[in-house]
């Protein structure tokens, strides 16, 4: 039994980050979705709200974790 954790970019501020692909918060991008890190969520919804778009949900507890390889 072994750990998965998914490694890209940020979509906002471009670092790596590590994080759980199906809890992570993401914005789709030509029909991809894009990783955001937990300091830009705060950031990126106050964009959102300026704009009226629907902002990004609060980051479910496991979504930068690593997960069960089974899980993938």
């Amino acid at each position: 039994m072994g750990y998965a954790v998914m490694m890209s970019p940020c979509l906002t501020c471009g670092k790596i980050i590590g994080y759980n692909p199906h809890r992570v918060p993401s914005i789709r991008v030509n029909g991809e979705r894009q990783p955001v890190c937990l300091p830009c969520i705060g950031q990126e919804n106050q964009r959102r709200q300026l704009v009226g778009q629907e902002l990004l949900p609060d980051p479910h507890p496991d979504a930068y974790a690593p997960i069960q390889e089974s899980e993938l």
